[in-house]
């Protein structure tokens, strides 16, 4: 009898617990985003209905109408609509400003300057931060570097990073782009002289952006180095070649098995990048109380800047901090600078006559001689075709990777 008891005491139990469990899922699933959702539209942001808990995944996941072939001029012009189609159709539907769901993670979509502007002024400003849903799920890739952190954190690690990018400091590394560059482009030439008639520009610029990157950030002539570089690329493709439907609750138990793949893959990274750091203080600390010209690469330039800072009053980096500004330097850098160099080549093959034009302004401007960085403000119709490929955001480093690809 008192067995009987006892079972039922537990059967109770598990029912109660199972019912707490439903009753929280429910709730994390779907009625605290579906608030959240009222709550949006109240403020009179509209959007695609998302379906909880996938938001809109699904319908991102759709594939659009038909697709032109690659050389026709909707390929050229209507990139935004081939690739996102998803965006071309909301932002018709719903305006240059509305909201959609990645899970239960609602995202602003924004494309009106005037808007962004009235946002992110005055008090308003720091109210806007990074996705929480990205923070965690790029973890192993960015940490917390000055991608993803926010307000007087971002501030403090911006104000010691940014004498590293100084235009100063970027001429420094000219030399080891156009050798790396140049490499590549005699791997081309030998390429097409063996007969190749196809050559794979996208994933050959990325490449040697990365390599670039990697040099210009850790010395990849390190021992340690080179398998930081391999180990950054393997850890980018796990992370971004993924079909994880981010966003929704309990993601990474779903995929148990690649999530702990990113993550001892990210331990491997900061262990190695650890060692760099610490070999290089030790040189500095070996050559004169860290009083010595630093490295001209960006570990040993964030490093100074880090010190100095220290030296006047300020708050110093972490080890841990370091080791994620690194991650950041090489994610940050090479992928933007690969795709804006991608995109302007693909218009160039286009137009031929941009080639030729291109070409003979940088001839005049250079006098046949090597390029230098004085010489770019000369060169207008470069610019004018950066901007026309819709590379804005190109840094000092993208305009020095464009030269050397179409005119070394």
């Amino acid at each position: 009898m008192e067995f009987l008891v006892s079972m039922q005491c537990l059967g109770l139990a598990m029912g109660v617990l199972l019912l707490f469990l439903l009753s929280g899922a429910v709730c994390i699933f779907w009625l605290l985003p579906a608030g959240k959702w009222r709550r949006l539209r109240k403020s009179g942001l509209a959007g695609p209905p998302p379906l909880f808990p996938l938001g809109n995944l699904v319908e991102m996941s759709k594939k659009g109408g038909e697709t032109s072939s690659p050389g026709s001029s909707s390929s050229a012009h209507d990139i935004h609509s081939r690739v996102l189609p998803y965006f071309s159709r909301w932002r018709e539907a719903y305006g240059k400003v509305f909201v959609y769901w990645l899970g239960t993670e609602p995202f602003l979509y924004v494309a009106d300057p005037e808007f962004l502007k009235r946002v992110t002024s005055g008090a308003m400003d720091k109210k806007w931060g990074k996705p929480d849903v990205f923070k965690h799920d790029r973890k192993p890739m960015f940490g917390k570097g000055l991608a993803m952190v926010d307000g007087d954190e971002w501030t403090h690690h911006r104000h010691i990073i940014t004498p590293a990018f100084s235009l100063t400091n970027l001429k420094a590394m000219v030399s080891v782009m156009e050798e790396t560059t140049k490499k590549m482009l005699t791997e081309w030439s030998e390429r097409l002289a063996r007969g190749q008639r196809e050559i794979d520009v996208e994933k050959d610029v990325t490449k040697n952006a990365a390599e670039i990157i990697a040099k210009t950030s850790f010395g990849i002539s390190e021992g340690n180095g080179e398998k930081v570089f391999e180990k950054l690329q393997l850890m980018q493709k796990m992370l971004f070649q993924t079909n994880r439907p981010v966003g929704v609750p309990f993601v990474k138990l779903m995929f148990a098995k690649r999530s702990y793949r990113a993550w001892k893959l990210g331990k491997e990274i900061d262990q190695l990048l650890y060692a760099v750091i610490s070999s290089r203080k030790e040189e500095e600390e070996e050559e004169g109380d860290g009083k010595t010209t630093p490295k001209q690469d960006l570990l040993g330039l964030l490093l100074a800047g880090n010190r100095e800072n220290a030296q006047g009053g300020g708050r110093k980096l972490t080890d841990r901090e370091l080791v994620d500004e690194c991650k950041t330097f090489f994610f940050g850098g090479h992928e933007t600078t690969a795709l804006a160099l991608s995109w302007a080549l693909f218009l160039l093959a286009l137009h031929p006559e941009w080639q030729s034009a291109l070409r003979e302004e940088v001839v005049q401007v250079s006098g046949g001689g090597p390029l230098d960085s004085t010489m770019l403000p000369k060169l207008i119709k470069v610019r004018i075709m950066m901007t026309f490929s819709k590379a804005q955001k190109q840094s000092p480093i993208t305009r020095f990777f464009f030269l050397f690809f179409f005119f070394t």
